[in-house]
C-alpha cells in the first residue's frame, strides 16, 4: 500500500489554540489560566474541528459516526480519571487531621472536563467544582478598624467593609481615600489631642455662637465628639466647663421667663441623671426633674390618643411586644382618661419609678406611629396635607412628634439599673428602643453594625434573665395567657433579629437552639394582645415562616464563622442554591402569582392585614437575597484570585442577575408602588441593598478602567489597535462597558441621594460613594497603583462573556431609569414591576391603604405611566416660585442638616437653626420668612391654608427646629423646645414635617452635574 493510502492517527485537541502554539499546559477553562496570566484571555479559543486524513476522503458515512463515538469514549475516560483523582484526594484529605487553618487552594491544577456556562437566571444552579476547593471567609484581608486608643471596630465577613477590604481593587481605593481625603472627617489617622482640641471640646457653644462665622470651630468640636476624642479629655477640665454651662443655662432660664416668644431650652441626659449628686450637689432629685420634662413635651390629648390608637394599627404588627389593654390602662392611670379633645394635659401622675418605663414605652410608640404616617410617595403625602378637610392624618402631620420624645424615653430608661435586675416593662421599653434605632431616619444602624451587635446581645441576655427562653406552660408560676403569649412573641422576634443581624454583618449567633425550649407563638381564644384578632393571627403566622429554613441558615452562618478550617466550596454553593430556591418559591411575593393569591385570597379579609403579610414576606426575601449576594462576592473574589476566570465570571454575573431581577423590582415597589406606604419598615433594607449592589458595580468599574489604562499605556497599543481586529473589538467593548458602569453607578447613587433627604444613613452612603466614584474615574489612582493593579488578574473575560456582562448591566440600568423616572401622581396605581420578566406577574391590583389611616379604599388601575423628567434634588419645594437664592442650596441644605445631626450625636444642647437660616437665607427679606415656632423641624415647609386661591403661590416657611435630633447615644444632652400654643400654630397652616423620599420636579438636572456638586463633600462612611 502506498504512503498516500495509509490512514494517519488523528488525536483530539483539548487545549486552547494559544497553549497549543506555545506548547504549555492548559487547564481547559474559558479562558484558561495561562491566557489570563498573559493578559490575553479575550483570545483564548478552542479548536475542536478534525483534520480529515487521506483515507477519510473515500470512506462512507459510517466513518464519521465511528469517529464521534471514539471522541465520546475518550471524554468519558478522561472524566472518570479525573473523578478517581478527586475521590483519592477526598480520602487523603480525611486522613489528614491538621488543626491549623486549611490554606485556600490557589495553585493546584484542576482539569475541567466541560466548560461552565454563565447563569441564565438568578436562581440557576451553581456548578460543582473540585472537592479540594475550600473557602475561608476570614483570609486575605484585615477586617479590624482601629484608630489608636479611641476606636477599635471589628467588622463581620459579610459586612460591606470586609467585602471592600477583601476586594484587592476596592482595598486600594479605600487606602487612597483614607490617606488623601480633603475633608478631615474622612481621614482615618488620629488627630493629635492638642490643648487647642481640648479647649474646643470644653467650649460651651450657645445657639448664637453656632453661626456661620464660627462654623469651622463648631464642626471641629462636633467631629471630635463623634469620633470619640471627647472620651480622652481629663475630667478636671470638663467639670469646670460643665459647671459654667449649667450656670449659664440657669441664668439664661431666668431671662427667658419674661420672654414669651422664646421657647424654653431643657438640658437633660443620662449623665446629668446618673451623676446628679456630683452636678447638682444632691439638691435636686433627677427623676423629679425628668417628670417636669415629660410634662413639657407631651402633645395635646387629641394627638396623643389618636397616635396611641394608630400604633396598634400601623406599628404593632411589625413590633407586637405590647399588650393593648394593659398598656392603655397604664396610660390612663398616668395621663388621665381617653379624651380626643384638642387641649393640653392638665397633669401627669407618675407615682412610682416603674411608671417612667411606661412613659418611655409611650414616647417610643408616639414617635414610631408618627413616622409610620409618611409614605415614600410624595403625592400621597401631599394629598393628605393639601386636603381641604381636616382629617386625622392631616392633623397629626401638623402636630409632629420629633425625636426629642426618643431622648426623653432614653433618659427614662437610664433611670433603671437594667444590667443588674430586669423588669418586663423596662425590657419592653429597651426592646422597642432597639428596633426603633434600626428603622429611624436619624439613626444609622444596620449598615456597618453600629450599636446593633452590642444592643442585640444585651437584649438577648436580658431575655435570658427574665426566663423568656423557657416555655411558660411548663412553669407553674406563669398563669397569665396574654403575658405568656407576649413572651413567646418576644423570643421569636429575638431569634429572627439575631439571624437578620448575622446575615447582614456576619457576626456570631447569640441564640442557639439548645438554649431554649419555648414554643413558637400560637393563638387561642383568650391570649391575643390586641383587639384585632385577625391581625394577631397574621402576626403569629409570620413568626412561624422561617422555622423550616432556620437550620439551613445556621449551617450557612457556620460556614462563615469558621475561622480555623476552610469549608468545602461545593457545600457552600449547594446550600446557597437550596436557600435561593426556598426564597423564590416561598417568599417571592412580587413575582410569583401563586404567593400573592395565597395572601389576597386567604382567610384574612382586612386590606391592612393582607398588606402586612405581603410586606413581611417581601422584607424577608429582600434581606436574604442581599445576604446571598455577600456570600457570592466572597466566592467571586476567591476564584478571581485563583485566576479561574470561568467561575469568577459565573458568580459575578449571578450577583448582577440577583440585583437586577430580584432586588431592584422590590426596591421599585417600595419606592413607587404598593409597599411605599410601609416604607418606614422597609427603607433600611433598601439602603443596605443599594449599598452592596453598588459595591459590585464599583468593583467591576475599577477593574475595567485598570485594564483600559494598562492597555493605553502599553507600547504596542497603537500597533495592535491598527492591525489586530480582535484587540480593537475587545478594547472598544471595554470602553463602552466602562461608560455603562459609570452611568449605572451614578443612577444608584442618585437613588441614595433622594433618600438622603430623610435618612441619615443614606446621606452617609451617598457621600462616600461619590468620593469613591471620583477616585476611580480619574487616571491618578491607576497611575499611582499601576504595579499592584497589574498583578490583579481580574476581568480577563472573553468577547462572548463581555457581551453577556454588558447585557446584564444594560438591564440593570433600564430598571434604575424606570424607578427614577417614575411619574408620581395622586391617582396612579401600583405599577406592574415585572410585566416584562414573567407571565406570572401581572395586574398588581392590590388593596391600597390611603394616606388617611381612618379610611381604606381599593386602588383602581390606571393607564401605564409615561416617564416624567424627575428633578435630581433631594428636596421638593411646594411651588415653582422659589427665590433664586434658594435654587442651588438644596444639597447644602441636606448636608447641613445631617452634618448638624452627626455633630450632635453626643451633644444636642446647641441649636443649629440660626446657622442654617443664615446660610440658606443670606438676606433679611428671605430670613424674615422663617419663624421661631417649635411645632416642627427646620426642614418643615408650611403650605398655605386651604383657603388660598388657585394660582396663588404657597408660602414657604422653613421651621427653626432641628429636623431629626440624634438619639443614638445615652450620654448626649437633649434640647426640647416647648410652646404653649403648639396646637393653635399647627392648625393655622398645613405642614409636611418630613421631606418625602421620591419627588417629582418640573425641571431635571443632569446626573453628572449633580454628582459633581456632591464631589466637594468627600465623606467617608465612618464620619
Amino acid at each position: 500500500m502506498s504512503e498516500k493510502g495509509i490512514r494517519k492517527r488523528n488525536k483530539p485537541t483539548f487545549v486552547c489554540t494559544n497553549c497549543r502554539r506555545r506548547k504549555i499546559r492548559c487547564d481547559r477553562k474559558t479562558p484558561c489560566s495561562s491566557c489570563v496570566k498573559l493578559n490575553i484571555g479575550y483570545t483564548c479559543v478552542y479548536d475542536t474541528s478534525w483534520k480529515a486524513g487521506v483515507a477519510d476522503l473515500n470512506t462512507t458515512n459510517a466513518g464519521p459516526q465511528r469517529l464521534s463515538i471514539t471522541i465520546q469514549e475518550m471524554e468519558e475516560m478522561e472524566y472518570l480519571r479525573a473523578r478517581v483523582n478527586e475521590l483519592e484526594n477526598v480520602l487523603l484529605q480525611h486522613e489528614q487531621k491538621a488543626e491549623e487553618t486549611i490554606p485556600e487552594n490557589t495553585n493546584k491544577p484542576y482539569l475541567r472536563i466541560q466548560s461552565i456556562a454563565p447563569p441564565e437566571t438568578s436562581v440557576s444552579a451553581n456548578p460543582v467544582v473540585n472537592p479540594d476547593d475550600t473557602l475561608n471567609f476570614y483570609t486575605g484581608y484585615t477586617p479590624l478598624y482601629t484608630k489608636s486608643n479611641i476606636r477599635r471596630v471589628n467588622f463581620g465577613p459579610l459586612s460591606w467593609v470586609s467585602l471592600s477590604k477583601r476586594d484587592p481593587v476596592l482595598c486600594l481605593s479605600w487606602r487612597e481615600i483614607s490617606n488623601g481625603g480633603s475633608f478631615p472627617s474622612i481621614n482615618l489617622t488620629q488627630l493629635p489631642l492638642t490643648p487647642e482640641n481640648i479647649a474646643i471640646l470644653n467650649t460651651y457653644m450657645t445657639t448664637s455662637e453656632g453661626t456661620s462665622s464660627n462654623m469651622d470651630e463648631f464642626f471641629r468640636r462636633k467631629y471630635l465628639e463623634v469620633e470619640g476624642y471627647e472620651e480622652t479629655v481629663p475630667y478636671n477640665s470638663s467639670a469646670r466647663i460643665g459647671m459654667k454651662a449649667l450656670e449659664k443655662d440657669y441664668s439664661g432660664g431666668k431671662n427667658r421667663e419674661g420672654s414669651p416668644n422664646k421657647p424654653t431650652d431643657f438640658r437633660m441626659s443620662f449623665t446629668s441623671i446618673s451623676l446628679a449628686r456630683t452636678i447638682f450637689e444632691g439638691k435636686i432629685n433627677p427623676e423629679l426633674q425628668l417628670i417636669q420634662k415629660i410634662k413639657a413635651i407631651l402633645p395635646n390629648r387629641k394627638v396623643f390618643w389618636n397616635l396611641i390608637d394608630l400604633f396598634f394599627d400601623n406599628v404593632y404588627p411589625f413590633f407586637p411586644f405590647i399588650d393593648e389593654d394593659s398598656f392603655k390602662k397604664d396610660l390612663q392611670r398616668i395621663f388621665g382618661k381617653v379624651d380626643y379633645e384638642d387641649k393640653q394635659f392638665s397633669k401627669v401622675n407618675v407615682c412610682k419609678k416603674l411608671d417612667l418605663a411606661i412613659v418611655a414605652l409611650c414616647f417610643i410608640c408616639l414617635r414610631m406611629t408618627y413616622l409610620s404616617l409618611y409614605s415614600n410617595r410624595d403625592a400621597v403625602n401631599r394629598r393628605v396635607i393639601e386636603s381641604p378637610e381636616m382629617t386625622t392624618t392631616k392633623f397629626l402631620f401638623q402636630n409632629p412628634i420629633n425625636s426629642s420624645s426618643i431622648d426623653v424615653a432614653n433618659s427614662c430608661i437610664q433611670c433603671f439599673q437594667f444590667t443588674r435586675k430586669s423588669n418586663l416593662i423596662v425590657f419592653q421599653a429597651i426592646l422597642l428602643m432597639r428596633f426603633y434605632r434600626e428603622i429611624a431616619p436619624e439613626e444609622s444602624e444596620g449598615i456597618d453594625g453600629g450599636d446593633s451587635q452590642v444592643g442585640t446581645a444585651l437584649i438577648i441576655q436580658m431575655a435570658y434573665s427574665l426566663g423568656l427562653n423557657r416555655e411558660p406552660d411548663l412553669l407553674d408560676v406563669c398563669n397569665d395567657e396574654k403575658t405568656n403569649h407576649l413572651g413567646r412573641k418576644i423570643w421569636a422576634a429575638l431569634i429572627a433579629a439575631d439571624f437578620e443581624h448575622c446575615l447582614a454583618i456576619g457576626n456570631p449567633i447569640s441564640i442557639h437552639s439548645k438554649n431554649y425550649d419555648v414554643t413558637r407563638p400560637f393563638l387561642t381564644g383568650g391570649n391575643s394582645n390586641t383587639k384585632d384578632v385577625d391581625m394577631e393571627a397574621a402576626v403569629v403566622e409570620i413568626f412561624s415562616l422561617m422555622d423550616p429554613e432556620r437550620q439551613l441558615l445556621r449551617r450557612l452562618l457556620g460556614y462563615v464563622l469558621d475561622m480555623r478550617d476552610g469549608v468545602e466550596m461545593n457545600m457552600i454553593t449547594n446550600d446557597l442554591h437550596v436557600l435561593e430556591m426556598v426564597m423564590d418559591t416561598q417568599y417571592n411575593v412580587l413575582q410569583k402569582h401563586r404567593l400573592k393569591d395565597e395572601i389576597f385570597n386567604s382567610k384574612h379579609t382586612k386590606p391592612r392585614v393582607r398588606k402586612f403579610l405581603y410586606s413581611e414576606k417581601a422584607r424577608k426575601f429582600l434581606e436574604t437575597k442581599v445576604a446571598i449576594t455577600s456570600f457570592y462576592y466572597h466566592i467571586y473574589l476567591h476564584y478571581e484570585k485563583k485566576m479561574d476566570t470561568e467561575l469568577s465570571f459565573f458568580y459575578l454575573t449571578k450577583m448582577l442577575l440577583i440585583a437586577t431581577n430580584d432586588v431592584m423590582p422590590y426596591i421599585e415597589d417600595i419606592v413607587n408602588g404598593f409597599l411605599s406606604s410601609v416604607g418606614l419598615f422597609l427603607n433600611p433594607v433598601v439602603q443596605l441593598a443599594l449599598l452592596k449592589s453598588n459595591q459590585i458595580l464599583f468593583s467591576s468599574f475599577a477593574r475595567v478602567n485598570a485594564i483600559i489604562y494598562q492597555a493605553e499605556k502599553s507600547r504596542n497599543h497603537s500597533n495592535k489597535w491598527t492591525n489586530d481586529e480582535s484587540y480593537r473589538s475587545h478594547f472598544t467593548k471595554l470602553k463602552g462597558l466602562s461608560e455603562d458602569l459609570n452611568h449605572t453607578i451614578k443612577l444608584k447613587t442618585q437613588l441614595l441621594q433622594r433618600m438622603a433627604s430623610r435618612y441619615y444613613c443614606a446621606w452617609r452612603i451617598s457621600k462616600s460613594q461619590v468620593t469613591f466614584l471620583n477616585v476611580l474615574t480619574g487616571n491618578e489612582f491607576y497611575d499611582k497603583h499601576y504595579q499592584q493593579l497589574k498583578r490583579i488578574k481580574g476581568f480577563q473575560f472573553t468577547s462572548a462573556q463581555l457581551d453577556t456582562f454588558a447585557s446584564v448591566i444594560g438591564e440593570l440600568k433600564m430598571v434604575l431609569l424606570k424607578t427614577l423616572n417614575f411619574e408620581d401622581v395622586e391617582d396612579l396605581s401600583t405599577p406592574d414591576l415585572a410585566e416584562d420578566k414573567s407571565n406570572d406577574v401581572q395586574d398588581l391590583n392590590f388593596e391600597q391603604q390611603p394616606a388617611d389611616t381612618n379610611q381604606s379604599r381599593d386602588r383602581e388601575p390606571s393607564e401605564p405611566s409615561v416617564p416624567l423628567r424627575t428633578g435630581l434634588t433631594p428636596l421638593t419645594y411646594l411651588n415653582e416660585e422659589v427665590p433664586a437664592e434658594l435654587l442651588n442650596e438644596n444639597f447644602n441644605y441636606i448636608d447641613h442638616m445631617w452634618l448638624s445631626h452627626a455633630a450632635m450625636k453626643q451633644d444636642t444642647s446647641q441649636s443649629f437653626e440660626n446657622n442654617l437660616i443664615s446660610t440658606l437665607f443670606p438676606n433679611e427679606d428671605l430670613r424674615s420668612m422663617t419663624t421661631s415656632s417649635a411645632t416642627g423641624p427646620y426642614n418643615e415647609f408650611s403650605v398655605g391654608s386651604s383657603s388660598a386661591q388657585p394660582g396663588e403661590s404657597l408660602g414657604l416657611t422653613p421651621q427653626t427646629e432641628l429636623p431629626i435630633q440624634s438619639s443614638s447615644s445615652s450620654s448626649r444632652e437633649d434640647q426640647i423646645h416647648v410652646s404653649s400654643n403648639i396646637g393653635r400654630q399647627a392648625r393655622g397652616q398645613g405642614q409636611l414635617p418630613l421631606p418625602s423620599l421620591f419627588k417629582n420636579n418640573n425641571e431635571q438636572e443632569g446626573i453628572d452635574q449633580v454628582l459633581e456638586d456632591e464631589a466637594k463633600f468627600p465623606y467617608h462612611s465612618f464620619s
